[in-house]
């Protein structure tokens, strides 16, 4: 007789745990869709991107060359959680950095929580997978002592009231397998979320210490004050230009 194939065993094992085995299967992969997406959306690129790291970084130069609105007007293009942190820190509307840190604390923890979304959904499956297959298993090992009952007890292969009891624990089993995955999965992305949060923290708290160091929300006018001054003022080169021009003009007629 030949021995089942690799695909046959596995097929056999899920189907032998009945409706059960349907439900912890489910769970599978409702976390392993879960976790996708959470680990899609917890990539640093999607968290802060590659655009705003670099200024993220060195604002604190940003703010030395007078480059506040443009790092605003970068964050608030972004749709990323650190560029909705970012321009609030970065608000005008804010007059005392009390205030603002107020509302950059209530934004990051919105951020938080939508970046935390399907967590309680890991933790579900963490939960229910061993009791499934825990459930699975009492109703197996029932059904084996029901016909064993119903037998009166003559027993003539022993073997198949073990492979009985066998058949039953499969689907605890797969519950513990399911679980174990998935508290691994739960952890690695609670680790992420950690480390997510503190980053935001630092990162925030670098942005309202730039900028109110250097004035707050004042800081926007002057550079618009220097933005109209620039504009209004000609080339210093050009006017060199035209001046030299002139004089050599002047030379040239007093020669003739």
């Amino acid at each position: 007789m030949l021995e089942p194939s690799a695909n046959e065993q596995v097929w056999n094992f899920l189907i032998s745990g009945g409706i059960f085995m349907a439900f912890i299967a489910a769970c599978s992969f409702l976390g392993i869709a879960v976790s996708i997406h959470r680990a899609l959306t917890l990539k640093w690129s999607s968290v802060i991107p590659v655009n705003l790291r670099n200024d993220l970084y060195r604002c604190d130069r940003i703010f030395d060359e007078g480059q506040a609105s443009h790092l605003l007007a970068a964050l608030r293009a972004s749709e990323s959680p650190i560029g909705r942190i970012g321009r609030v820190a970065l608000s005008p509307d804010f007059e005392s950095r009390d205030s603002a840190s107020e509302a950059v604390e209530a934004t990051a923890k919105e951020q938080m929580v939508t970046l935390e979304k399907g967590m309680g959904v890991l933790e579900v499956v963490i939960t229910i997978a061993p009791l499934l297959g825990l459930l699975g298993t009492v109703s197996g090992l029932v059904s084996v002592f029901a016909t064993l009952g119903s037998s009166g007890g003559d027993v003539t292969d022993p073997s198949q009231i073990a492979a009985g009891i066998s058949v039953a624990l499969n689907t605890t089993i797969a519950g513990l397998v399911v679980a174990v995955i998935t508290v691994i999965l739960h952890s690695f992305f609670t680790r992420r979320l950690e480390r997510v949060a503190a980053r935001f923290e630092v990162i925030a708290g670098q942005l309202l210490t730039e900028f109110y160091k250097h004035g707050g929300p004042a800081i926007y006018e002057v550079e618009s004050a220097h933005a109209r001054d620039a504009m209004r003022s000609p080339d210093k080169s050009l006017v060199e230009a035209i001046e030299q021009s002139g004089r050599e003009a002047g030379e040239g007629d007093s020669l003739s």
